[in-house]
């Protein structure tokens, strides 16, 4: 929190505290590059940083770079002195201007200065011209991307992109190269920088800037001395290492990062350095695992990827147009698959007549009567083909229904018959089994047609962005531990704010959902309600919206036909995180296992698309094309829904063949019945459908059919007379209620779920 409230205020003219540890950090970053030194003992870093940093740091910059020239040139006298004052000129002359901002200037200026330097030191040195360009080369690249090190300062706050890591990564390797030429009880303070530097690349932005970080101080180590190429190497290997072992956890990714060293120190074992190293390595492996997590979330969410925030309207605009598209090419599919199965069906249909023809081939060829029979005679021939078909079909022996035929040959024509009709029947059965899939699967092109329109209004029309709450979500979520990898944000056509999260960084810090709401309340001054919250591997996906007027009350009571069976009926109940509180209840046919299975199909279907944001009728179209798929037996389960819009206090009610709904709306009550078909019966089932204006202590009561056998009168009774108690209290002397009320003789499940309307608490 510190770090972050530091780089919040950078550009604060009030904090005159942080404005002087900011310019005290450009003078010891200043003075460390300035003492970074390549090619033993040349010293380009020192430019490279003042041709880099903002004009408002140029004199504690300039003034640590003397500082660390004049204590540690060894070659080139004050030529690099001198430099450092013409570049901090010519940054001076130029203030704040585009130019002088531009990284690709930056590193021009550096490069031009740094060679002039180079040549000067060459007379003395007797250096090459090769020589000092590659000096100047360095410094150019340096002073590029310190540039843009120090232009991402707004972006700590959201995260870097490519570019801007390999920056932070480049300059950390300069300071690191700083260290190198410090030791203490001899252990080399630059080598410890880089393993602790290695392991919160790899710990905090994965394999990828692992291997990076590696690749940075092996090369940094080249260019202080060309003998260390085995300890190069072995710092290349250990960060490609500790990047692919990172998801082991701290205590892993250090174990691996020993071991990897270990396995250096044994292949370059000559090398007297490379053993010291190993010990380098657990002292800073051991600080690495003392780090404090604040320190750690602060660098997850540094190198970590920039969020995806909400697309503006021209992306909008061209995914509702994409999305179009779809809608209209399935509902073509559609279309053409009903005409070409059309047409197939006609001339592939089973034909009567094409099976005469082939009972005359198998029966008259060569026969005399042939003619008589089946011209003259022929409908006599098809009458004696019928009831030899008729008596095959009802599977009744010859001996028992001896039948008088008028053929000549009449085994060999109740044989072809016999065989004949039933490939006749078989084909018609396939025929009309292959109608019925081609028609589920026909409807299930419709209904994903339906949803991608239906999803096409609600951005069209519905859901508008509002990419300033989706900037204060993810810098409120950084403060809290977490790294935002995308947020979504949408306001619908009331007003409403909603957000869906996708964070990172669950395993280091266990999400609160009551601090997460205080804390996004706060930032985006919007009351928000308890968030939705779906766990995966260290990272969550967070739903969350305003909170809203009123909640519910629910409660429910199941009574299996039988004790210890199943029950035949199945319910669900949640929010959809766009402020509804939607009810689902389903009988399926019968009782028991199948009953069960039916009903726990429909209401869990009907959940997932519901919460999903498909609509009613669509839902209802894939529900039924799968129920009718999934058996070649009747299956069938009614569906029962009451959405309940929590803001305004609208409640639509769709049914499928369900038990009536009870409604108490303040002083009245009513019921509301539907004559719609449950899905699994036909091709064509739709909703009776009904909106109620329901308000405080308002209740809704879904029942199965169970519940019904004696009628609705006396639950609108007990419904209307319940004044004191709980949703649960209610449902539960219902059901019970209903039981004793059942005197038909037969037995049935029954479920009862209520809700009761409330004023959401303050």
């Amino acid at each position: 929190m510190i770090l972050n409230n530091i780089f919040r205020n950078i550009n604060s003219k009030e904090n005159q505290q942080i404005g002087f540890v900011l310019h005290f950090l450009m003078l010891v970053s200043a003075f460390l590059c300035s003492t970074a030194a390549v090619f033993d003992g040349y010293l380009p870093f020192g430019i490279a940083f003042i041709s880099g940093v903002p004009k408002k740091y140029i004199p504690a910059a300039a003034f640590g770079s003397a500082i660390g020239y004049l204590l540690f040139i060894t070659k080139g006298g004050f030529a690099y002195i001198a430099a450092l004052f013409a570049v901090a000129a010519v940054k001076f002359i130029l203030g704040n201007t585009r130019l002088a901002k531009a990284p690709l200037f930056s590193g021009l200026l550096a490069f031009s200065v740094l060679l002039v330097v180079g040549i000067i030191m060459g007379v003395s040195y007797e250096q090459s011209l090769a020589f000092n360009i590659g000096q100047a080369l360095l410094a150019f690249g340096a002073a590029y991307f310190i540039c843009i090190a120090f232009k991402i300062v707004p972006s700590l706050s959201y995260g870097l992109d490519i570019a801007q890591s390999v920056a932070v990564l480049v300059f950390s390797g300069i300071i690191l190269l700083s260290l190198y030429r410090f030791s203490f009880l001899g252990i080399n303070l630059g080598r410890t920088g880089a393993v602790l530097f290695i392991l919160c690349a790899a710990r905090f932005g994965r394999s990828a800037y692992g291997a990076v970080a590696g690749s940075v101080i092996g090369f940094m180590l080249s260019l202080f001395d060309t003998q260390l190429y085995s300890i190069s190497a072995c710092f290349s290997f250990c960060g490609l290492i500790s990047g692919l072992f990172s998801r082991l956890g701290n205590l892993g990714m250090v174990g691996a990062y020993l071991t990897a060293t270990l396995t250096s120190a044994l292949i370059y074992n000559e090398q007297v350095g490379i053993w010291s190293l190993f010990f380098e390595a657990l002292i800073g492996g051991g600080i690495f695992l003392m780090l404090p997590k604040t320190f750690g979330n602060f660098l997850r969410g540094l190198l970590s990827p920039k969020p995806k925030l909400t697309p503006p309207d021209t992306i909008k605009g061209s995914l509702v147009m994409r999305l179009e598209f779809a809608a209209s090419a399935l509902r073509d599919i559609f279309t053409t698959v009903e005409q070409v199965a059309g047409h197939l069906k006609k001339i592939n249909a089973p034909d009567f007549e094409k099976t005469l023809n082939e009972i005359e081939e198998d029966v008259c060829v060569g026969c005399s009567l042939r003619k008589h029979c089946w011209e003259t005679a022929k409908e006599i021939t098809a009458e004696d083909t019928l009831r030899i078909w008729g008596r095959v079909r009802s599977n009744i022996p010859k001996e028992d229904m001896p039948l008088k035929m008028n053929c000549l040959r009449n085994e060999r024509f109740e044989e072809s018959v016999s065989r004949r009709c039933n490939e006749f029947d078989s084909r018609k059965k396939a025929d009309n089994r292959v109608s019925e899939i081609r028609g589920v699967i026909s409807d299930q092109f419709s209904a994903i047609s339906n949803m991608l329109y239906d999803i096409c209004q609600e951005f069209r029309f519905e859901i508008q962005s509002d990419p300033k709450a989706a900037e204060d979500i993810i810098l409120t979520l950084k403060h809290l531990g977490f790294h935002t990898v995308s947020c979504v944000t949408a306001v619908d056509k009331q007003g409403r704010l909603s957000a869906d999260i996708h964070i990172k960084g669950t395993s280091d810090h266990k999400i609160n959902k009551m601090e997460i709401v205080k804390a996004l309340s706060l930032a985006c001054e919007k009351e928000f309600d308890t968030p939705s919250v779906s766990l995966g591997d260290d990272e969550a996906l967070i739903s969350i919206s305003e909170r809203p007027d009123f909640c519910v009350e629910v409660g429910f009571s199941q009574i299996p036909e039988e004790k210890g069976k199943l029950c035949g009926d199945s319910f669900k109940y949640f929010c959809d995180g766009k402020g509804r509180f939607i009810m689902i209840l389903s009988d399926g046919m019968g009782t028991g296992g199948r009953a069960a299975v039916d009903s726990a199909m429909v209401s869990g279907l009907m959940a997932k698309m519901l919460s999903s944001g498909f609509g009613y009728d669509c839902s209802l179209k894939i529900i039924n094309s799968s129920m009718l798929f999934k058996s070649t037996d009747e299956s069938l389960a009614t569906v029962d829904i009451a959405a309940i819009d929590l803001f305004s206090g609208s409640c639509v009610l769709k049914k499928a063949g369900a038990a009536p709904t009870v409604i108490r709306r303040g002083n009245k009550i009513g019921k509301a019945e539907s004559s719609a078909l449950p899905p699994g019966i036909l091709r064509d089932v739709v909703f009776d459908s009904a909106t109620v204006q329901l308000g405080e202590n308002d209740i809704v009561v879904m029942m199965s059919d169970g519940a019904v056998t004696d009628g609705c009168e006396w639950i609108k009774t007990l419904v209307s007379e319940f004044k004191m108690g709980t949703a649960q209290q209610l449902a539960d002397k219902i059901a019970f209620a209903a039981k004793r009320r059942r005197n038909d003789g037969h037995s049935d499940d029954i479920t009862v779920l209520t809700a009761i309307i409330k004023k959401q608490p303050k």
